[in-house]
């Protein structure tokens, strides 16, 4: 058992608080919105609706008009629904779109060479956006307005929790620095070019803002309080004559940041002076705007930082690295942080000399260029501060898609063409896991996408390990670095960190740099050319990955991936629905949209949670149940599912009788009569009379079982749904599983699931075959790769109560000996699997 305990920044003047773990992370109370939200824009609720479905479908005019009139045809009474025609939809979203901050077009005008240029730059006030957000009472009980240390505390131990940007330094620094009684209104942001068209001939370059006071799973939600666009940047188009010249590369930069200036212009002063605003649970707060992180891949953080880019002396947007020494990340060496003040002192500096030429050399000596950063003119939102460590296009992506996995593909094409089709194979027979992808081939296709390199990454090892032969040093090596690189990027996911993960996930990256080092000693190019060179910015942006999770809290604050999520939409829209203008006018009349649904989903939760639980709908729903010590505690039938504890059987099959189940051994009754009374006299449970199943004795199967555990990352629940089938979408399916027991734990795989009954009592049983055979000596691929061989007990089945199934496992074959098995710790999405893996493999 432990406690969690909070302490407040000073400043707050709040005192701390220390509370019980299962209160852990619980939600706010909850605050009933207007009960006709769609109100006045829209006549009825049918109408929006209906609005709202032609607007997410980017259905066109005629066939709106159509659906409108068949929709009239049909009305019943149960609602009244009032558009006639599709301009009604499109007027009654005009009405609703004043509910929030409008967009509006400013024009910016740069100098290049003997003229102004101009540009239209579509936005919408920061500073108004997020006063839409601050101001809402739904979600004024989700935000945090004070900088917070967390810690897990048990007995004697305490130890620092970081997970939301409020947990970790960055905010506890801002509050430091702004006036007493203050709060930070931290701001995340993102600007990156995308696609719009299917041909890629037309581009955007939509700039997203969120808000860091709000929890994770508002803020990188697509509902109201998630990312937005807030402002749409103009691109510079390319000029055969001038493409390269330093002139015109930093008129593009100029371009760019006097553009962001309209963005951000409305949260100029309040950043300096603050602002106090009466905030949606009616207290006046007096708030600092601050760019507490800049989310974007390494080009994007290039601009931002406004330095030269990879074929400069130092290409690193945070620090001074030079250019020769990208590939340390061995932690043998620390190079001084670039500052925004620093940054704006070189580039006043450079401008007092005479010539062009001695500017541009002046500035190219430290990485920088002579434009003016539009976030110096922000307080507290140093910019090589602000950006942080992009895991989707630095690991996932970068340093692994382009890099790791190219190097393993032309090691094993250097074996030849079996090799490469044993690669393929061993990959497609991955078993099935829910949110890992499963590949048919993967040698000869080209991927785009980062989830997929990332789940490459989690399965390489596990595939590779009997093609790649331990003589071979460079392959080995290789090997070696995968399955560390792999433990690194997981450090990286978790979702909630401690002081403890972070020393931890330090140590491995240092063992990665110390194995990358090696190999890049002993590799040599298959062609005879030069050797590659490892020195390249997203190799090196591994240095400072565990520095952010300190200073802004987990890596999926300020990862890419949430806002690349949103190109989807705007493309979408810009195909469908503007006739490829206006793009912007639909995203706001969906900004509008989110909200108005999320005040109607809430009318409607806290309607039927008041009908159904007849009591108060504010009081916090239970949690799943947590395992019962008592074996017949817990147990329920409902309807086809029967739940025991955290541990609910689902999938219900037609009574069968033991002799049908043969298959599973003749002498099943026998078997599950004696193990049944034995494990009763041990638990201490009362026996209901003798025990003896006959052949004939009827039980109900169940082909999937749904578990509930907390997790080792951040204690929150989670759910696995496993399944044991002979025909699952056609093919076998019989998952793995961990089981507790008095003495630790064990993996087995799942046989068959049912439930037998005893005078007036049914029991969850499951049948499984025991992978806790004893190994011996560890091999020493084993501990090279580190893996965590188990084996199957042969012909040993065991009964298991289903309440003492802990979590499941993915578990792949050795290819090489029959009756072995590696579990694949990183597999899981969540971290919880390595962590466990820990413990029950300590050595």
């Amino acid at each position: 058992t432990y406690e969690i305990q909070t302490e407040y920044h000073p400043r707050s003047r709040r005192c701390a608080e220390t509370f019980p773990a299962e209160n852990y992370g619980g939600g706010p109370p909850r605050v009933v919105p207007h009960a006709e939200p769609w109100a006045p824009f829209f006549n009825t609720h049918e109408d929006f609706l209906l609005s709202e479905i032609l607007l997410e479908g980017g259905i066109s005019k005629d066939l709106s008009d159509k659906l409108i009139k068949l929709v009239n045809r049909c009305v019943s009474g149960k609602g009244t629904l009032t558009l006639t025609s599709y301009s009604e939809v499109l007027a009654a979203w005009e009405r609703a779109s004043l509910k929030l901050t409008p967009f509006e077009v400013a024009t910016i005008s740069v100098p290049y060479l003997d003229r102004q240029v101009a540009y239209d730059v579509p936005h919408r006030a920061l500073w108004e956006w997020a006063t839409d957000l601050v101001q809402d009472p739904q979600l004024a009980p989700h935000f945090h307005w004070d900088a917070e240390k967390i810690y897990r505390c048990s007995g004697e131990s305490k130890v620092r929790v970081f997970h939301e940007p409020w947990s970790a330094e960055a905010f506890w620094n801002v509050q430091s620095q702004i006036p007493e009684g203050g709060s930070p209104l931290g701001l995340i942001l993102y600007a990156d070019k995308t696609k719009l068209s299917s041909f890629g001939t037309t581009m955007g370059y939509p700039v997203v803002a969120r808000c860091a006071n709000l929890p994770a799973s508002i803020r990188n939600s697509n509902g109201f309080g998630g990312g937005r666009v807030v402002g749409w940047l103009p691109i510079v188009k390319n000029d055969p004559k001038e493409d390269g010249k330093p002139q015109f590369v930093n008129f593009k930069r100029a371009v760019w940041h006097e553009s962001f200036r309209v963005v951000v212009q409305s949260i100029v002063d309040h950043s300096k002076m603050g602002c106090w605003l009466k905030c949606g649970d009616g207290i006046k707060r007096w708030l600092f705007p601050t760019v507490l992180i800049l989310s974007a891949d390494y080009e994007e953080q290039c601009v931002m930082s406004l330095i030269r880019g990879t074929t400069s002396k130092f290409p690193c947007p945070v620090c001074l690295v030079k250019s020769d020494e990208l590939s340390n990340i061995t932690g043998t060496k620390i190079w001084p942080h670039r500052t925004a003040t620093q940054s704006q002192e070189l580039v006043h500096q450079a401008r007092s000399l005479k010539t062009a030429a001695q500017r541009d050399t002046f500035l190219s000596e430290h990485g920088l260029r002579s434009v003016d950063n539009v976030f110096w003119s922000l307080q507290n939102s140093d910019p090589h501060r602000a950006l942080s460590f992009d895991r989707l296009h630095s690991n996932n992506s970068g340093l692994f898609g382009h890099h790791l996995w190219e190097q393993f593909k032309a090691l094993i094409s250097g074996y030849g063409r079996r090799e490469a089709a044993q690669i393929d194979a061993q990959f497609c027979a991955v078993p099935r896991w829910s949110g890992l992808n499963h590949f048919q081939q993967v040698m000869e296709v080209a991927f785009t996408d980062g989830t997929k390199y990332e789940d490459i990454s989690k399965i390489i090892v596990f595939v590779a390990h009997n093609v790649i032969p331990r003589h071979d040093k460079e392959g080995w090596q290789l090997l070696r670095c995968l399955r560390s690189f792999t433990i690194v990027d997981l450090y990286l996911s978790f979702e909630e960190h401690t002081a403890d993960t972070i020393a931890t996930g330090r140590c491995e990256l240092t063992r990665f740099g110390q194995l990358m080092q090696k190999y890049i000693d002993i590799s040599i190019p298959m062609d005879g050319g030069p050797p590659k060179n490892w020195n390249f910015p997203k190799m090196h942006a591994l240095v400072h990955s565990f520095d952010d999770i300190e200073a802004k809290g987990a890596s999926r604050n300020y990862n890419t991936k949430p806002n690349e999520k949103l190109h989807g939409p705007l493309k979408k829209s810009f195909a469908r629905q503007t006739n490829f203008k206006n793009i912007l006018r639909i995203e706001h009349i969906n900004f509008v949209a989110s909200l108005i649904r999320s005040q109607i989903d809430e009318v409607d939760d806290i309607a039927s949670s008041d009908v159904t639980s007849g009591g108060n709908p504010f009081e916090p729903s239970p949690g799943p149940s947590v395992p019962s010590s008592s074996i017949t505690q817990g147990l329920e039938l409902q309807g086809k599912v029967f739940v025991a504890s955290q541990v609910t059987l689902r999938s219900q099959q037609s009574k069968t009788t033991f002799a049908s189940l043969s298959a599973f051994g003749g002498a099943l009754h026998a078997q599950l009569s004696t193990w049944l009374t034995n494990e009763l006299v041990a638990n201490h449970e009362d026996l209901p009379g003798v025990i003896k199943f006959h052949l004939d004795d009827q039980v109900m199967e169940y082909r999937s079982i749904r578990v509930v555990y907390e997790s080792k990352v951040d204690w929150k629940q989670y759910v696995d749904l496993l399944y044991c089938s002979p025909s699952f979408h056609n093919r076998e399916r019989r998952d793995c599983v961990i089981v507790r027991t008095t003495n630790g734990y064990f993996f087995a795989q799942l046989l068959l699931i049912f439930t037998c009954s005893v005078a007036n009592t049914t029991y969850p049983i499951c049948l499984v075959q025991p992978l806790d055979a004893h190994i011996g000596t560890h091999t020493a691929k084993d501990r090279d790769l580190r893996l965590h061989r188990i084996r199957a007990r042969p012909n040993i089945t065991e009964f298991i109560f289903a309440q003492t199934i802990v979590r499941g496992a993915p578990i792949i074959q050795d290819f090489r000996r029959a009756g072995d098995y590696y579990v694949m710790d990183v597999a899981d999405h969540t971290g919880d699997l390595f962590l466990r893996c820990k413990e029950i493999f300590p050595s």
